[in-house]
């Protein structure tokens, strides 16, 4: 039987994340600490953070903080999957959660945060990648034509408003993920999701979601599993 594992796939560290007071190695050992198995490094990528003629070059800090992290993570016994956070304002300002998105994929692509939703969403279709986006009602939600699904956070600010997102992915189909946008150690909620244990890279990850068309989540003691048809062929 397949052996499941137990990630958060939505951390920041500080290294690239202005926001997060964390170290790669600081995460993995307090996640190690809560009792995860693993987590998906989904640094930020936002207008202000660099201007576009840069982007290429802010591409390789998010490899190189990748590529530190994973060194360590692999010594201590602990899945570190790339990802990307986007922070585009197109059809209004909302952050979106890249799941799947390879060293290849960061290096071959424009600006990503000068991107609309719909252009964003037809190259992650393109690369096989899940597009998510994060914490939906903090702002609102976005085009559910141009997403594959919608997060449950497991933030303070974000706990009251699992039944919106449940209601709103519902409505539309979509799938539902689970994570804490990890940017410090006093943020110790315990979410993420199941994977199994035989996705070892980001893009085996996005290619089981893509091909089960469906995510099991975990918040404290409860499992919900969410499942969508919004994948190609499915």
């Amino acid at each position: 039987m397949e052996k499941w594992i137990k990630i958060d796939p939505h951390v920041h560290s500080k290294g690239v994340s202005l926001c997060s007071k964390l170290t790669c190695e600081e995460i993995i050992d307090s996640k190690r600490a809560l009792g995860y198995d693993g987590a998906v490094l989904t640094n930020h990528c936002q207008r202000w953070y660099y201007p576009a003629e840069e982007h290429k070059y802010f591409i390789e800090r998010v490899i190189e903080e990748f590529s530190r992290g994973k060194a360590y993570a692999d010594k201590v016994g602990f899945r570190w999957y790339l990802g990307l956070e986007v922070s585009l304002d197109e059809p209004h300002y909302a952050d979106w959660l890249l799941y799947g998105a390879t060293e290849e994929f960061l290096r071959a692509t424009p600006c990503l945060y000068n991107l609309s939703q719909k252009e964003l969403f037809d190259l992650c279709e393109e690369w096989g990648i899940v597009l998510i986006q994060a914490h939906p009602f903090r702002q609102s939600p976005c085009d559910p034509r141009y997403m594959h699904g919608v997060e449950r956070n497991c933030s303070s600010g974000d706990l009251d408003k699992t039944e919106l997102v449940e209601e709103f992915a519902k409505k539309h189909g979509l799938l539902v993920t689970c994570g804490t946008d990890y940017h410090f150690t006093e943020n110790n909620y315990f979410g993420g999701i199941f994977v199994p244990e035989s996705c070892t890279t980001a893009k085996e990850l996005a290619e089981y979601i893509r091909r089960v068309g469906e995510v099991t989540v975990f918040a404290n003691e409860e499992k919900t599993t969410y499942k969508t048809e919004v994948f190609s062929g499915k």
